[in-house]
């Protein structure tokens, strides 16, 4: 017999939910392509209809380097009580105007999608999922921006 599992049916369901915006951003198809997993079994991990499918460790790195942000890690972290705080920052390149494009952009995604889903007055899982996804992709830019303001 088997004892119950120390996470929760909807922690899964949250791991599985990261792992498809993770996959959005980086684009499932393309980043088969840079990794071992095929693109059937990378749509496994982020299906909640497939609950005991989740991406193995490395696979989570390769997706976690591809997208800049490590999303999955953050989520996992916060799970067990803990955040992801960065060792120490990275040569790279230089804070630019591009940088400050690329925050409004992503930054102006998330108020687009936010408002579209409050326009008829109630969030359907489409649209809340549609906003978490920008979220995430905001979140991104922001991590990638801020390494390199710790390196300027």
């Amino acid at each position: 017999m088997k004892l119950p599992r120390p996470t929760s049916d909807s922690e899964r369901m949250e791991l599985k939910a990261s792992t498809r915006r993770a996959l959005d951003m980086a684009c499932a198809a393309k980043f088969a392509m840079i990794t071992r997993v095929l693109p059937p079994a990378l749509s496994n991990y982020g299906n909640p209809g497939i609950p005991d499918s989740f991406m193995p460790i490395d696979v989570v790195v390769d997706l976690c380097r591809d997208i800049g942000s490590p999303l999955i890690l953050a989520d996992m972290a916060a799970q067990l009580g803990y955040r992801l705080v960065p060792l120490e920052p990275e040569e790279g390149e230089p804070i630019g105007y591009e940088d400050i494009a690329r925050v409004s952009k992503e930054g102006g995604d998330v108020v687009t999608s936010l408002a579209h889903a409050l326009a008829d007055g109630k969030v359907d899982l489409a649209e809340k999922r549609e906003v978490r996804s920008q979220i995430a992709e905001n979140i991104a830019v922001l991590h990638r921006l801020d390494r390199k303001v710790a390196v300027a």
